[in-house]
């Protein structure tokens, strides 16, 4: 029996319309709703730059993924990580088998023998000029 590969990190979320998931319509309309009071509240030379910012902010939470991690993921990650306290303490741990000293046997030194020297007598220095002027 055949065996076929299973896909693996199967991430997608379902599409409202051809390019809009659920969570990108929510930030959408959020900010469109935002957008809609203040349009009523402000005068609008503090309207329009209040506006553009927070649609701008609500495009980039929505459609920026930065590694395939969606922006907002990593703004929360990054606050809740900046709040908590952090406490850095070192404990030494125990071995479950405590290691014990070795003595080991002194190493010797070993004596540098003579080195054989050709003496006088050799015949190595005549067999070596034969060689050298080929001489039979």
């Amino acid at each position: 029996m055949e065996q076929y590969p299973v896909p693996q990190f199967i991430e997608e979320e379902s599409r409202m319309t051809v390019f809009l998931t659920m969570k990108q319509f929510v930030y959408l309309v959020i900010a469109g709703g935002l957008i809609f009071v203040l349009y009523h509240i402000l005068p609008p030379i503090l309207f329009y730059p209040l506006a553009f910012t927070i649609g701008g902010v609500a495009i980039v939470v929505g459609f920026i993924k930065i590694d395939g991690i969606p922006l907002i993921t990593i703004l929360l990650n990054s606050i809740g990580f900046a709040s908590k306290a952090r406490e850095y303490t070192w404990k030494k741990k125990e071995s479950l088998y405590p290691f014990k000293t070795v003595q080991r046997a002194p190493l010797k030194k070993i004596q540098e023998e003579k080195k054989l020297g050709t003496g006088q007598h050799s015949h190595l220095k005549k067999l070596r000029t034969r060689v050298e002027l080929n001489i039979k």
